[in-house]
């Protein structure tokens, strides 16, 4: 008798999700061989109070990839989200990563990147119908003059 039961879980547990990525994080890694991505989030407080904005990305391999970018919509347009961007290039410069990676279904957001000096490599047209599935990169090299914080906090 098959001891094994499935079931749909919709909007899943935290736990549940941990253990499908980290199961196929664990197989990815034993198979290359690689070290395990060095995983990073900077946040922008208001005042030392509330998260106005944040990005969260990892490392590996010498590429560094830019997961997740957020600004409240009251701080947008006031530099923010380009200081958050910077201070992660310069994490991934301080981690020898040769560029930075990127995706976004949001137009808007190609722009700003664009904006930043990251380029568009490929398109995924219609990939969920009406938004095009944006792939860009930034190439920073060792010489390339990148933000650097000032103090622990950035002050």
């Amino acid at each position: 008798m098959d001891s094994k039961s499935y079931k749909e879980i919709v909007n899943p547990q935290n736990d549940q999700l941990s253990a499908i990525t980290n199961g196929l994080n664990s197989f990815g890694l034993e198979q290359t061989g690689w070290e395990a991505p060095a995983r990073v989030a900077i946040v922008c407080e208001d005042y030392g109070t509330d998260v106005i904005g944040g990005v969260i990305g990892h490392s590996i391999r010498q590429r560094f990839y830019l997961t997740q970018l957020w600004v409240a919509e009251e701080h947008r347009s006031m530099g923010v989200g380009a200081e958050l961007v910077s201070r992660m290039e310069a994490f991934a410069k301080e981690r020898d990563c040769r560029d930075v990676v990127v995706d976004t279904l949001n137009s808007a957001a190609v722009l700003f990147y664009e904006s930043l000096g990251y380029r568009v490599y490929m398109i995924n047209p219609n990939y969920i119908r009406g938004f095009d599935w944006h792939f860009l990169s930034k190439e920073i090299s060792q010489s390339d003059t990148v933000h650097q914080p000032s103090g622990r906090d950035g002050e």
